[in-house]
């Protein structure tokens, strides 16, 4: 019947076999694309309806039945969490041998993406106090004032600012105490932005009062402003206090690390220990 009616009327019967085999493919083609990206798990979707968090990526684990997801939460931290079908759930995903694969998720999905995009936006930056070699190994270092832990750090790193083995670019942020935000923004507001800073450290503890440098006060709208964006990649990056650092290793790597850092350990991930 087929072979008549194309005889009979072959315009109609070359249009009829042609739209079955248009429907065909058609099938076929969402067949496969239907396979190649499959839906997210049930528990993850409604995680995120119920979150508000955004999936970034989807990778496969090497346990059967375990998808692992990059998440972004609306304040800007990103993370690494897996869906088994209605369940979700996060935290280190360990082989056999102690291996934690969730580390080494976290390092290539998040980690060296994330501090390489905040180390450009930190180049372009114009309110970093730098100080030491101009063309020394680079660290980003976000600090608060009245941190203890950075006045530390500050004390630690002055001989190799004074030998020029390292560029410093203090971040300044504000949020440890009432005067932090006035102190960071009189340190950015200087004139000579390293000296003020200097001064403030070696008055650690009694600045405003006679001695080392005063808050200042108001803080301008766009010195406000500029002391808000840090906070934001601090968030990005993972950075739970002060001092944060962020610095390149010497296979080129972007690291990050929160606290302050043993001295030859930092040396050797720089390349200038002795």
């Amino acid at each position: 019947p087929v072979m008549s009616l194309c005889m009979e009327h072959p315009a109609r019967g070359m249009t009829v076999l042609f739209r079955k085999l248009s429907i065909a493919l058609f099938l076929s083609l969402f067949a496969a694309l239907a396979y190649a990206s499959p839906t997210m798990d049930p528990g993850i979707e409604a995680l995120q309806k119920k979150v508000g968090f955004t999936v970034i990526e989807r990778f496969s684990t090497p346990v059967g039945g375990v998808t692992g997801y990059v998440v972004k939460t609306g304040d800007g931290k990103a993370g690494i969490i897996y869906g088994v079908g209605d369940y979700t759930f996060s935290g280190a995903l360990l082989e056999s041998d102690g291996t934690d694969l969730t580390r080494q998720y976290t390092t290539r999905y998040i980690s060296e993406p994330m501090y390489a995009s905040v180390a450009e936006k930190l180049s372009r930056d114009t309110h970093l106090v730098s100080e030491g070699g101009k063309n020394a190994p680079e660290i980003y270092v976000f600090a608060d004032p009245n941190c203890i832990f950075c006045h530390k750090f500050w004390q630690q790193t002055r001989d190799w600012v004074a030998q020029g083995k390292v560029r410093l670019h203090w971040v300044m942020v504000g949020f440890l105490k009432p005067s932090s935000l006035g102190f960071s923004a009189a340190i950015m507001n200087a004139e000579d932005r390293a000296g003020a800073l200097q001064a403030f450290e070696e008055n650690f503890g009694n600045n405003g009062s006679g001695e080392g440098i005063s808050e200042l006060t108001p803080v301008p709208a766009n010195l406000k402003a500029a002391l808000e964006q840090p906070s934001k990649w601090m968030a990005e990056l993972g950075f739970s206090g002060t001092p944060g650092l962020l610095f390149k290793d010497t296979s080129g790597q972007w690291q990050g690390q929160t606290g302050v850092p043993g001295q030859e350990a930092l040396g050797r991930a720089l390349g200038i220990a002795e």
